[in-house]
């Protein structure tokens, strides 16, 4: 990663796949396979920290996750959030990846 702080969901990822890969060790897409999606939630619903994960695995790898994701969150606690308005009207998406996203013209 070029820069210090994630500034999209994928990069969040990364940054915890990265952190386990040091700390644990295996590769880092053994451990995003884990961790899955980082998920984008609005701010204003979610002040302290706009991001989470839904990690799976066994319970030692889930706890790994769950620690790294803590460290991760105290010096990152935000991701791009989706506009809340575009959430609640069914247009944005909880994800904060807009890969793929098309916009009608």
């Amino acid at each position: 990663m070029a820069q210090d702080k994630p500034t999209t969901v994928d990069e969040m990822q990364d940054l915890l796949a990265h952190l386990l890969e040091g700390a644990v060790g295996l590769t880092e897409a053994y451990w995003k396979n884990l961790i899955g999606p980082v998920i984008a939630l609005p701010i204003v619903i979610h002040p302290r920290s706009n991001w989470r994960i839904n990690p799976k695995g066994k319970p030692a790898e889930i706890e790994a996750i769950e620690k790294a994701a803590a460290v991760v969150r105290a010096a990152h606690p935000y991701v791009p959030s989706p506009r809340t308005n575009d959430v609640l009207k069914g247009e944005g998406s909880l994800s904060g990846s807009r890969r793929g996203r098309q916009r009608a013209t």
